[in-house]
């Protein structure tokens, strides 16, 4: 359907939660710690719980952070999702190759997309219903994916 850039801090919030709406079964993140995307809000948890639970073999919700800190320390609910949803839900740390990466990530079932060229600012790009225009992202992800990382399990606390 198109394209749209990003400049304002509002307006990523409200292309977040876009993203979750239209993500029915499948969902990767790559971010520098989860803190701007606000998963603990009551939709946000109410979104991820929604894909976890779709009836579709292929559900899955994969997020590849380079800091834990946040994710362990100030996100409860993400974290009792990886509880009760393990395997379909993995949190990966990120191994330190990967530190100097500035951009972040959410794709949707591989035809949404919202990308944040970096992590300080909110400028970023959000793609809806282009598998083309998305596919370099989605290699991205796979790439990341493939740096390996970390695992954090359901009972990570603090560090």
């Amino acid at each position: 359907m198109g394209s749209r850039l990003i400049m304002h801090w509002s307006e990523y919030d409200q292309a977040v939660q876009e993203i979750l709406d239209l993500s029915p079964t499948r969902l990767e993140i790559f971010d520098e710690d989860l803190s701007a995307l606000k998963l603990e809000t009551a939709p946000r948890v109410a979104a991820l719980r929604a894909l976890l639970v779709a009836p579709s073999h292929h559900r899955h919700l994969r997020i590849v952070v380079r800091k834990r800190e946040f994710v362990c320390q100030y996100s409860p609910h993400l974290m009792n999702l990886l509880q009760l949803y393990a395997p379909l839900l993995t949190i990966i740390h990120a191994p330190p190759q990967l530190d100097r990466l500035d951009d972040c990530l959410m794709i949707a079932d591989d035809r949404h997309t919202l990308v944040r060229f970096h992590r300080d600012q909110p400028r970023a790009r959000l793609i809806v219903d282009d598998a083309g225009e998305c596919a370099p992202y989605c290699q991205r992800f796979a790439e990341v994916l493939g740096e390996g990382g970390d695992a954090l399990g359901s009972t990570t606390l603090g560090l």
